[in-house]
């Protein structure tokens, strides 16, 4: 290659990193708005700019520069090797972002180190987050098997089959999800048939189109979120163990069939009769 070439080369590596700067920060700026890039898009760019700060140095060696060139080289290469060092790292894995699933506009995604997934929706270059979120607690080589985002009924859904199997009807919307409130009921009865989550490894969120109350299945634990919450512990080897928390808590225990099968809708049964008793 010659020295003409590469001093091009240089000049050009060194004038798109010196765009890239204003070109990041307005970038980083938009995203104040709520929304994030698409294709970690941020993160690349970042990437791009220390890879160049790196690389432009020793490309130049060896070529004749104007002193000016010569020291901004070295500076740019200073800068450049300690973030890189300290900060790419953090760029490869916590500071990305991975889509799981996707619905048509609607994407499932996670940032690493953050044990939710959350929900998005595309919009260009763009993915709004919506305020709604759901565990997903296996970092193995997950496979959500069923997505769906229903806009009619106002709710997103879906299974997961992973090392740490997973369900949820979470509303979207929250008039059309209270509307169907008959249909999102079933929905949540059938996701659960599919996916009965009695294990220690087992999650699950669901919640109850008529009152919007909502249940978590948390790996051998159920906690019911009303006014009041509810803690059942079922893996006892006996019984149920059932603790009420209410300013302070209170402790019941009760034969292991008290709730059936441990369905979302048995459980809401099972504590309305419960807070029917305490009243």
């Amino acid at each position: 290659m010659s020295d003409s070439l590469r001093y091009k080369i240089v000049l050009w590596m060194v004038w798109v990193q010196i765009a890239l700067l204003p070109v990041v920060i307005l970038m980083i700026n938009v995203t104040n708005s709520g929304v994030m890039w698409r294709w970690n898009l941020i993160n690349n760019l970042l990437v791009v700019g220390y890879i160049l700060g790196l690389l432009v140095l020793p490309v130049s060696r060896g070529l004749e520069k104007p002193k000016f060139l010569k020291w901004w080289l070295r500076i740019d290469f200073c800068f450049s090797i300690i973030p890189a060092i300290l900060i790419l790292p953090l760029l490869f894995y916590c500071g990305r972002h991975f889509i799981v699933a996707e619905d048509g506009d609607y994407v499932l995604y996670e940032s690493r180190g953050v044990m939710m997934a959350r929900l998005g929706k595309k919009e260009g270059l763009f993915i709004r987050e919506l305020s709604h979120s759901i565990r997903l607690y296996d970092y193995g080589n997950r496979k959500v098997d069923c997505f769906k985002v229903d806009t009619l009924k106002g709710c997103m859904y879906g299974l997961e089959y992973g090392a740490s199997p997973t369900a949820w009807v979470i509303p979207i919307d929250s008039a059309r999800y209270h509307r169907h409130a008959s249909d999102i009921s079933v929905l949540i009865d059938s996701l659960y048939q599919v996916q009965p989550l009695l294990s220690q490894k087992y999650y699950g969120t669901f919640v109850f189109p008529d009152n919007f109350v909502e249940i978590n299945y948390e790996g051998g634990e159920i906690v019911y979120e009303d006014s009041i919450t509810y803690n059942i512990d079922f893996l006892g080897k006996d019984s149920l163990s059932v603790t009420i928390f209410n300013n302070d808590f209170t402790q019941l225990s009760f034969p292991k069939n008290a709730i059936g099968n441990l369905s979302p809708q048995e459980v809401r049964t099972f504590i309305e009769v419960l807070k029917g008793g305490q009243r």
